[in-house]
């Protein structure tokens, strides 16, 4: 176990002790006899399996899922599947919720609801010592690896579209089934960049130093926080939305926050 994941389990003990003092609230209907979470634990440090061994994956996202179901007084339970998987299996009724770094994308919410609970911005990262890009131009025929299933393949069509438009060659888009497919890609020399979430840099940096630079923000057209995916019903995402009220209002979110050594400043507008 290394210092980090250490501790990552102190602030484990804190943060039951912060959840048990919130107010005990009535699980929404789909969580009466425990919650399902459906999660693709390969993306530190909102879901990822710690160590070989372990049986449940650890993570931002798990924690924010035990804190509900703390908070409804039920057992939480986790689905484990590619990123892909995620909102079909969700629809299917094979879990309860989507808690797997999935951010807030409005062609998503045609079919499911959303209840925001971390703010993030999408990236591209390149090895360490490597130039900021002042200018997307910059990108013109570079290779970008990314993860399927995700929004980072539509993300960078359209930057393509921009590129071409100037009067540039598009990026060659490389997807594969795993976040960290990808970022082997960048590793081994296969990909100018890849695209990722600002949680999951600073994870890796503070872990592995010395290895990543962020040499590019992803221009967002709207607030793209991380969100509780769940299958449509006004009155059960209501509770939802009131429960990440609660864990915002009892310091239970901003202890996750802490113990994953991520930005007070994420859980801005969060729960409002």
């Amino acid at each position: 176990m290394t210092t980090r994941l250490a501790l990552g389990t102190a602030a484990a003990a804190l943060l039951a002790g912060v959840a048990s003092q919130a107010p005990a609230q009535t699980a929404p209907d789909f969580a009466a006899d425990g919650f399902s979470v459906c999660v693709d634990p390969t993306f530190p440090p909102m879901e990822f399996m710690a160590d070989a061994a372990d049986k449940e994956p650890s993570g931002v996202d798990i924690d924010v899922a035990r804190a509900l179901a703390a908070l409804w007084g039920v057992e939480v339970s986790f689905v484990s599947m590619d990123f892909a998987g995620l909102l079909p299996s969700l629809e299917a009724g094979r879990c309860d919720a989507v808690i797997s770094g999935t951010v807030l994308r409005e062609d998503r919410l045609r079919t499911f609801n959303a209840v925001p609970y971390l703010d993030t911005s999408s990236v591209l990262i390149a090895p360490k010592g490597s130039a900021p890009i002042a200018d997307i131009a910059e990108l013109a025929g570079k290779t970008v690896a990314v993860q399927s299933g995700t929004s980072y393949p539509g993300r960078m069509e359209e930057l393509n579209v921009q590129l071409e438009a100037g009067g540039h060659a598009p990026t060659k888009i490389q997807q594969y089934p795993k976040q960290s497919d990808a970022i082997q890609q960048l590793l081994v020399g296969r990909a100018h960049y890849v695209v990722t979430q600002d949680t999951e840099i600073a994870f890796r940096e503070y872990e592995d130093p010395g290895k990543f630079d962020v040499v590019f923000t992803m221009p967002a057209a709207a607030f793209e926080p991380f969100s509780v995916y769940l299958r449509k019903d006004e009155a059960e995402t209501a509770k939802v939305a009131e429960a990440v009220k609660a864990l915002v209002a009892d310091g239970s979110l901003m202890g996750i926050v802490e113990k994953w050594n991520l930005s007070p400043e994420q859980l801005n507008g969060i729960g409002e």
